[in-house]
């Protein structure tokens, strides 16, 4: 898998900030509340929400990036510009697997550039599983994210957690950090009634290489500033949506141009992911759109 840093020459790197290891103690309340490691512009640590696994050997960790004033950091898809951030857990023991939920983001415009990401701090909830429950599982995370401001610079972290097992005598208990990962896990795109968001229908038109995205949505409360972003297998890329919010509020048109290389691909026939946001509201839907 490409690293974020293979998208800088080498001279960049003498210039990448690198957050510190993070070295996992002995004592578990010293574990699930881990110390920030990084520099002014962006700052990194990884904290459990609870005290140790469950039951069934899962447990909820969030990976929180704190930027500095005028600092940014992208989503998984980060649009024009930028990389996504890179969570490696190649070297947990005792680790089945780990799910990352993504907070909606925002649209950033700079240079000419959409891209989407995060301002002030983002916390990435983390749901790890436990190969076998009833076991201690060592989490650890090589971090590559990068952050942007009037320059663009890659960071890394080596961060890392013990985690007790269910039966340990705090273990699973909800410590301060529940708070905050839950937090965050409410800002993920959810179902329809969940947000009050509905996706309707998603629909192409035009010839190759000139084709628009027509996106219709609805919203239990009247719309205030709706933004969506698309994701689409390579080449295919998308403009800002121009947007048209019908009487009453309620319900939306979008139509995004779409980006496909020399080659002029067809976007019809694709599998779309659409994340609408609309303020504090997000939902996701994944469609094929028709031939």
């Amino acid at each position: 898998m490409m690293s974020i840093f293979d998208f800088f020459p080498k001279r960049w790197l003498a210039m990448t900030l690198v957050a510190g290891v993070l070295h996992a103690g002995t004592a578990l309340a010293e574990d699930v509340t881990a110390a920030w490691h990084g520099t002014d512009e962006a700052a990194v640590r990884l904290f459990s929400g609870q005290n140790g696994m469950d039951q069934n050997g899962r447990i909820w960790l969030g990976v929180q990036i704190r930027l500095g004033a005028g600092w940014k950091t992208y989503w998984r898809n980060p649009g024009e510009s930028g990389a996504p951030p890179r969570l490696d857990w190649q070297g947990s023991q005792n680790l089945e697997e780990a799910v990352v939920r993504w907070p909606a983001p925002r649209r950033f415009s700079a240079f000419g550039f959409d891209s989407f990401g995060y301002q002030d701090e983002v916390v990435l909830p983390v749901l790890l599983q436990a190969k076998t429950p009833g076991k201690p599982l060592q989490a650890r995370l090589n971090l590559e994210y990068m952050i942007c401001a009037n320059v663009c610079v890659p960071m890394q972290a080596k961060l890392a957690l013990n985690l007790a097992p269910q039966g340990s005598q705090t273990a699973s208990e909800p410590n301060a950090g529940a708070i905050l990962i839950q937090h965050y896990r409410e800002r993920v795109p959810g179902a329809a009634p969940h947000s009050g968001l509905t996706i309707k229908s998603a629909a192409v038109n035009g010839p190759p290489g000139r084709q628009i995205l027509h996106i219709k949505a609805h919203a239990d409360r009247p719309f205030q500033a709706p933004d969506v972003m698309v994701e689409a297998p390579e080449p295919f890329g998308f403009g800002r949506p121009e947007v048209t919010i019908g009487a009453g509020g309620h319900d939306v048109a979008m139509a995004l141009p779409v980006y496909a290389g020399t080659g002029k691909a067809k976007l019809s026939g694709q599998v779309l992911t659409l994340t609408l946001v609309d303020g504090k509201r997000a939902v996701e839907r994944q469609l094929t759109l028709g031939k």
